[in-house]
């Protein structure tokens, strides 16, 4: 007799003896490794389960099979602090059953010292051979005979039963980086830079009068994630690390079963300062051209890869482009776009280049834009995703006599696109009552019934959304906290910061709080009968003793207003990251207008 055959009988006899079985049944996505740690392969970030060289048996899970059952993991051998050994192994997933024995169900050699092999690589195995059974899955790494055993990683082990679907909303979120609400067509500008963008807004709400936190990339970014202005979530100047103890939004919306991923470029977004908490998956996309950081070509195909496998159960995906940003260096086929189009701009030519080259990158990107849209509809997820398109703040082009970003807090940089598009939200409105960009973290997860009970300094803007009432009316604040700032074109110049922006629906206030000696005089702008903020207005009396109260009470809690140190020094990689885009000198440690 044949062993197949054998087994079927005992089987047949065990089943007798025990009794009709209960039928398996369908399960959620159900993570095995209960107290994951992060690893790094290549240049993406994961949540994994370590296989030890002193554990050769590796990571064993009792599981029982479902119904129509899949297993989804990823493996690669991790690098960095974690990496002990980097020698070729050999990764062995396997299945065992009373009923079946051990199978091995899937494998791989992988070799560090091949370039192909330095990533994660995924696996989906069916493991309906064995459903309704109790089972042990199995992942082990065997070295090379005569190699010592390097660290494996095992990423997000999961268990779910293909025929699930869970029907929640998809959260799809755009940075724009450096882009400026007055350089988007929907806001009104000449320029044809974002044709795009501006179709999708008319299928969504925008919101005219949206305010960052902060004109660094590191401080509003970080105010995104956690719903906080710069002096509550620990990050001002934009190379320090996150508060411990904040919550960012990647964490809320892991926690509540979402799929959480992120794809980011260069600088300062990245995992080590505390933008990698609660996602998935972090990938961190460094720039190959030497002065243009920005890579939209790679960043979004990555982005609409990875939402095309994603139907069944709800996902968030941050994505981040440095596209916008300085240096601005379009693709060659836009180096044409707006040439002699007669559109005012700053009397220096070599300004106006940088504005001409600003807007073409922003056209670029709003084709790039487009095309990860596109992915979403083809796919049928846009219908079910809130797709939310913003910036982190904008760029200055002489306006005040300044140039780029980090030293002033005027509109040119303080004002942003802020879009939402998605099931539910109301087409073809504009909200005019200003908003933040801490608005944006309690907005989402009160879209998608996640508890938002951690305090937030933002208001949840579904009545905007949904039925058009405008915001309660308030005071923001914003930070110019850059330790560089440039006052003439291409000439650094040092200053003393921060810089507090007090802005209501009707007016600003500015106010220097220096670190040292003295400050320099508030400024107040009437932005109605003054929208380009050329004449300011005396403040005194009464008025400055309360405005000065409102900054004193926005800075509450900080020893000492100026910037915090960073929590770890720059290490080489991230010093060299920082000074391509421009952000340090070399041979400086300090970060210029991220």
């Amino acid at each position: 007799m044949s062993p197949a055959f054998v087994r079927s009988i005992v089987a047949a006899l065990f089943v007798a003896a025990c009794g009709s079985q209960p039928a398996p049944r369908a399960i959620a996505p159900t993570p095995l490794v209960a107290d994951p740690v992060v690893a790094i392969v290549g240049t993406e970030t994961r949540h994994v389960g370590l296989l030890q060289p002193s554990e050769p048996a590796g990571l064993r899970f009792g599981i029982s099979v479902p119904v129509d059952p899949v297993l989804t993991f990823g493996f690669g051998l991790p690098e960095g602090e974690i990496a002990v050994v980097r020698t070729p192994a050999t990764f062995e997933f396997s299945i065992e059953t009373e009923l079946q024995g051990r199978t091995v169900i899937g494998g791989r050699r992988v070799d560090p010292a091949i370039l192909e092999d330095r990533r994660w690589f995924d696996a989906r195995v069916d493991l309906s051979a064995w459903s309704g059974e109790e089972a042990v899955l199995g992942f082990r790494v065997v070295p090379d005979e005569g190699k010592p055993a390097p660290i494996g990683a095992i990423a997000n082990p999961t268990l779910l039963s293909a025929g699930h679907r869970d029907d929640r909303p998809n959260v799809l979120i755009v940075s724009l980086d450096t882009l400026r609400a007055s350089s988007v067509g929907a806001y009104g500008y000449a320029r044809d830079t974002t044709p795009f963008l501006d179709g999708f807004a008319a299928r969504g709400t925008l919101f005219e009068t949206a305010i960052t936190t902060s004109v660094t990339t590191g401080p509003s970014h970080m105010s995104l994630f956690t719903g906080l202005y710069p002096v509550n979530h620990g990050m001002r100047a934009g190379n320090e690390a996150k508060t411990d103890g904040v919550v960012t939004l990647a964490t809320h919306l892991r926690g509540a079963g979402y799929d959480t991923a992120a794809f980011t470029e260069n600088g300062f977004i990245i995992r080590k300062l505390g933008f990698g908490q609660g996602f998935d998956k972090y990938t961190e996309n460094r720039g190959s051209r030497l002065r243009a950081p920005g890579e939209a070509r790679v960043t979004f195909p990555q982005v609409e890869r990875w939402i095309a496998r994603r139907a069944r159960e709800p996902f968030f995906a941050f994505v981040h482009t440095y596209e916008v940003h300085s240096p601005f260096q379009p693709p060659e086929s836009y180096s044409d776009l707006f040439a002699d189009d007669g559109l005012p701009g700053p009397e220096l030519s070599a300004i106006r280049l940088q504005r001409d080259n600003y807007d073409r990158e922003i056209r670029f990107a709003d084709d790039e834009l487009r095309r990860l849209v596109t992915t979403l509809e083809e796919r049928g997820l846009l219908e079910r995703t809130l797709v939310v398109i913003l910036s982190d703040h904008g760029e200055e082009f002489h306006e005040h006599g300044r140039y780029q970003h980090g030293g002033a807090v005027f509109d040119e940089t303080l004002r942003i696109p802020l879009i939402f598009v998605g099931p539910g939200v109301k087409g073809g409105q504009r909200i005019e009552t200003q908003v933040s960009l801490i608005d944006v973290l309690p907005t989402v997860l009160d879209f998608v019934g996640v508890d938002a009970s951690e305090d937030t300094d933002g208001s949840s803007l579904i009545p905007a959304l949904r039925e058009g009432t405008e915001p309660a009316a308030r005071t923001l604040f914003a930070e110019a906290n850059a330790p560089k700032r440039w006052v003439r074109p291409f000439l650094g110049e040092s200053w003393n910061p921060p810089l507090i922006a007090v802005r209501s629906q009707e007016e600003k206030l500015i106010f220097h709080r220096p670190r040292k000696g003295e400050a320099d005089p508030p400024e107040r702008y009437d932005l109605g009968a003054d929208a380009l903020e050329r004449s300011p207005l005396p403040i005194e009396g009464d008025a400055l003793v309360a405005a000065e109260a409102l900054v004193d009470a926005y800075l509450k809690g900080r020893e000492e207003p100026g910037i915090a140190q960073p929590t770890e020094p720059l290490d080489d990689d991230l010093r060299r990251r920082l000074e391509l885009l421009g952000y340090l000198d070399v041979g400086e440690d300090a970060a210029q207008s991220p």
